[in-house]
């Protein structure tokens, strides 16, 4: 990805939200995804989080589908369908930030901001990727992330008021910080 194009990483709750229908933020963030493809926003993912994606979908579904009394084995292998598709689904989306042993290394070097391996491992992705924001729910992370870290509301609100850009020179980061302070 282009170093001062605007990308956005998305942490997996993130992905998460959009997959499981139920959760808290799935609106806002089908809101996100669609501002974002309309402005023609680059969109990434740490491929870590296509494993925990099919994870997490499969066994929610599942327990709904026990806890309802409809977990057969033709459900259970539906599941699994649908588990696959979010996953390609991400694919179609997004570009997967592959992980190697020098992500590992850059994800224990952030020990010290934010104790997580995994979110680590997100913030190492947001490095490779030159990613412009990090969109996540995850409280701790948006607090102790080296980048601009930001929730998917918050994210779509600078969006559509055309804040957001790619990785800016620290004047143009100066002068889009005093243009939008002045629209409060």
């Amino acid at each position: 990805m282009p170093n001062n194009a605007l990308c956005l990483l998305l942490d997996t709750n993130i992905w998460l939200e959009k997959y499981l229908p139920w959760r808290t933020d799935h609106d806002t963030v089908l809101a996100l995804l669609r501002e974002a493809r309309l402005q023609e926003v680059s969109i990434a993912f740490p491929a870590q989080s296509a494993l925990d994606v099919y994870q997490r979908v499969r066994i929610e579904n599942k327990r709904w589908a026990r806890d309802n009394g409809r977990l057969s084995e033709s459900m259970a292998q539906a599941i699994k369908r649908l588990a696959w598709d979010c996953v390609n689904d991400m694919r179609e989306i997004a570009t997967a930030i592959p992980v190697d042993s020098s992500d590992l290394y850059l994800a224990c070097k952030h020990r010290d901001i934010h104790d997580d391996l995994e979110d680590d491992l997100v913030l190492a992705a947001c490095q490779r990727a030159h990613a412009s924001y990090l969109v996540t729910n995850d409280r701790k992370l948006l607090a102790h992330s080296p980048i601009d870290a930001v929730t998917p509301k918050s994210m779509t609100e600078l969006l559509r008021a055309g804040i957001a850009h790619g990785t800016p020179t620290p004047t143009e980061n100066t002068d889009y910080l005093l243009a939008w302070l002045k629209t409060l």
